[in-house]
């Protein structure tokens, strides 16, 4: 009901301006109230303004024309991808809109600010969460979830998410994996039949050894649509030092012979490579930043390699590194 008071697409389109700007200055505001090492602590990196609408033009493109969005972000932050959602859809497509923030002060904020454009905003931790009924669930799911590192997470709340992921999503997470892998796991079970997620993480998961279940998840309970990853020179948050990717996933099982998108640097809109993988191919890959630059790979490699012949591990400190 609250989406009604933007009828008039003028009207809409000014008032989602000056919400978008008082959001951004409550978003510098809260930013500041932290150190760095704080905000890295809790994974909290703004999703920039410009890479929130791009996203959603993205998803726009994806999704189809006539399907009623019910969105879903489970780390809503101060609102960045409701915000680019009611610039880019039209109102009438917006059916529901549900937003999860752990931390109050900016849910509170979010609260304020969103509640009356029809998000439901919960102030509250998305991992501990009971879905909706099916019928009822979102059929659209952004986020930039929290990039917590796995050893700034207690070994019981550890357990707790690896069991959580493994009902939700049926894989075996790392206990070295960083908190976004377990959001996106999570969210399955969140997500409609045949719905679509659109999730702005650390590129890194592609070539860990912690990325291998989420890979796998990746290919064999969800169609996976399209990674793009931009490049590392160009970060798309200046405070923090990771590369970052978009995946896009459908929720439905992938056909046969279905083929990943790759697509590198350049924005999300406009990328400057570009490349079509064959999901089978991408099982024997262990390492997916190859792409789009490479082929897959297709059988065993003809060539034999260092560790066909020897077992390579890392070099261990000595204690003596000064003399090294």
């Amino acid at each position: 009901a609250g989406i009604e008071r933007f009828q008039t697409p003028p009207e809409h389109g000014f008032m989602i301006d000056l919400l978008e700007n008082s959001r951004l200055r409550i978003q510098q505001r809260l930013d500041q109230m932290k150190t760095a090492e704080e905000r890295n602590r809790l994974g909290q990196f703004a999703t920039p303004t410009q890479l929130a609408l791009e996203l959603l033009e993205c998803a726009k493109a994806v999704v189809p024309p006539r399907m009623p969005i019910r969105f879903l972000d489970p780390a809503l932050g101060t609102g960045s991808f409701w915000s680019a959602l009611l610039r880019v859809f039209p109102n009438h497509r917006i059916k529901s809109g549900l937003g999860y923030e752990l931390d109050f002060h900016f849910g509170r904020h979010a609260k304020e600010l969103w509640e009356s454009s029809g998000l439901d905003v919960q102030i509250a931790d998305f991992t501990r969460a009971t879905p909706p009924e099916p019928d009822e669930r979102p059929n659209l799911i952004v986020c930039n979830p929290p990039y917590v590192r796995h050893h700034h997470l207690h070994a019981e709340e550890k357990m707790r998410l690896i069991r959580r992921s493994n009902a939700s999503a049926g894989v075996l997470l790392s206990g070295l994996s960083g908190l976004y892998v377990h959001f996106m796991c999570i969210a399955h079970e969140w997500m409609a039949t045949s719905g679509y997620g659109f999730w702005l993480i650390p590129s890194e998961f592609m070539d860990v050894n912690y990325g291998r279940e989420l890979k796998r998840y990746l290919l064999d309970r969800v169609s996976l649509l399209r990674i793009h990853r931009f490049d590392p020179c160009d970060l798309q948050f200046s405070d923090a030092l990771v590369s970052s990717a978009v995946v896009i996933i459908r929720n439905r099982p992938p056909d046969r012979d279905h083929q990943v998108e790759f697509t590198y640097g350049g924005s999300l809109v406009a990328p400057t490579m570009r490349r079509h993988v064959l999901a089978q191919h991408l099982r024997s890959e262990a390492k997916w930043t190859r792409f789009p630059s490479a082929e897959g790979r297709v059988g065993q490699p003809t060539r034999l390699r260092l560790g066909d012949l020897f077992a390579i591990k890392r070099g261990l400190a000595t204690g003596a590194n000064d003399f090294f």
